[in-house]
């Protein structure tokens, strides 16, 4: 869900949830303040709890009636003070009170009305017009009626104590407004809590994580809470982090290459150079003192000297390569005819060392493969698989074998002998610069430990793979592909 929905979604809840849980209060607020009317009243509610100060005025006017047909039918019962009295139990009960004069003597008044501290004889100073449904500033509600009867003159007054109604519904008013506004601050701050919960906690990951990139920490996971715009965000930013941990793992690995490269090229340049010196101060010294002596001494300098130069001319190309400063001359070739002429033009060195080289086309005979190359560097591949092969050649009948195979969109070439072969635990590293399978770095063999790292740095410039198999005992291959070419 993305961060507009979600504060659209949140600002309609902060409208909507306050309306519904105010509404649900506020009618429980009413039906009990109902409740508490109706026991004060002595009547009980059926209808609409709202609509219950009506009913309060209705009462009222609904108790006169009984006196209106007193006065009506027999207004002389109202001189007798225990009929009044019988009158009066029942309008106390609905909170009510009864004032009789007869020629302007009160000849009865409720208690009630006097705890409301009602004047009887200034009474019509405080009366209003019931049917209005008015409730007064003194809190009460009187009706009257005059009789006359056998020459005497009178009024009754109906009074009505609306001072708890008036309490309840003041209660119910502050009620209401206290539970409105608790029901804003509480649905209003849990809302406002989540919805910035979602913003600050995405917020304080990525400066957590701002602050271990800047003190050097890249290993840690940026965790990721929603799938909105600061999730997106985090995720960025863990990619951010991921790339830049690559970076300077890559970095570090460069020194540490960087580092192993010069103690390589030290080692393999001082041991030519220790048996130089050697040799030189045994002529010197005068040790070479027959010619078979000093030609011997001067070959093995010469040797070492053609070594320690052959040596420099592979760092140098594999130096240019690893920095992609290398020019290569593309142009299509057919690799059938290619190989044929690598293989005649190594063929006779090797068999003055007993190896036979074999060239062998697992295709078609009528299908040409043709691949843009670099003839060149393609060429320093093959001398360089092939020369490895020999170095570690431990047959009297050694054999090498090139094979070429294709597929519909690469050559592959197979550079396969029956040497030593490689252990399990070598073979991932043999491509490695200045890797030997022979822990001590042993020359004797001859080489720089160069030869399959700049095969594969070649290979790889040209688009293809390179890869090995090998057995020990039984013999090693080395594969690479190249694309072909193919005419639009």
């Amino acid at each position: 869900m993305s961060f507009r929905i979600k504060l659209v979604i949140s600002y309609i809840a902060m409208i909507i949830f306050p309306i519904i849980l105010s509404a649900i209060v506020i009618n429980a607020l009413i039906y009990s303040s109902a409740k508490k009317v109706c026991k004060i009243y002595n009547f009980k509610m059926n209808s609409n709890p709202v609509t219950l100060v009506r009913f309060i005025v209705d009462m009222h006017v609904d108790s006169f009636s009984e006196v209106s047909n007193t006065i009506t039918n027999n207004p002389e019962s109202l001189k007798d003070v225990k009929y009044i009295k019988n009158i009066d139990k029942d309008l106390k009960n609905n909170n009510s009170g009864i004032v009789v004069i007869i020629n302007n003597s009160i000849i009865y008044t409720s208690d009630i009305i006097k705890k409301l501290g009602i004047d009887a004889k200034n009474i019509k100073n405080t009366e209003v017009k019931v049917n209005n449904r008015d409730i007064l500033e003194n809190q009460w509600l009187i009706k009257h009626e005059n009789f006359s009867f056998g020459g005497n003159n009178g009024v009754v007054y109906l009074i009505t104590d609306t001072k708890p109604i008036v309490s309840i519904v003041k209660g119910l008013i502050v009620s209401s407004f206290l539970s409105i506004l608790i029901i804003l601050i509480l649905t209003d701050g849990v809302l406002t809590f989540l919805v910035s919960r979602s913003i600050l906690v995405p917020i304080n990951e990525l400066k957590k994580s701002s602050i271990k990139i800047k003190e050097g920490d890249l290993d840690f996971n940026v965790n990721v809470y929603n799938k909105d715009e600061l999730g997106e965000l985090c995720i960025a930013f863990e990619e951010m982090r991921f790339k830049l941990k690559e970076s300077v793992d890559v970095k570090l690995q460069y020194e540490n290459n960087r580092k192993e490269l010069i103690s390589n090229i030290s080692h393999d340049l001082k041991t030519p150079v220790t048996a130089v010196k050697g040799y030189i101060e045994g002529i010197m010294d005068g040790v070479a003192d027959t010619p078979e002596k000093m030609e011997k001494y001067t070959k093995t300098i010469y040797s070492k000297a053609n070594a320690m130069d052959k040596l420099i001319d592979e760092l140098f190309l594999f130096s240019k390569l690893d920095l992609n400063k290398l020019t290569f001359n593309f142009e299509k070739i057919n690799l059938i005819n290619y190989l044929k002429d690598c293989t005649e033009e190594l063929k006779f060195d090797l068999e003055k060392n007993g190896i036979d080289l074999v060239f062998i086309i697992d295709i078609d005979e009528d299908e040409d493969i043709i691949a843009l190359v670099d003839r060149e560097r393609l060429k320093r591949v093959i001398i360089n698989l092939v020369d490895n092969a020999v170095k570690y050649m431990d047959k009297e009948n050694g054999i090498i074998i090139i094979i070429l195979k294709a597929s519909d969109n690469n050559a592959l070439v197979e550079i396969r002998d029956n040497g030593r072969g490689i252990s399990k635990e070598s073979l991932p590293f043999i491509f490695d610069r200045f890797y030997r399978t022979d822990f001590s770095r042993n020359s004797s063999t001859g080489g720089s430990g160069l030869g399959l790292a700049i095969a594969k740095k070649i290979i790889e410039e040209h688009g293809g793979n390179i890869m090995a198999e090998s057995e020990l005992n039984e013999g090693t291959a080395i594969i690479f592909t190249l694309k072909r070419f193919k005419q639009i």
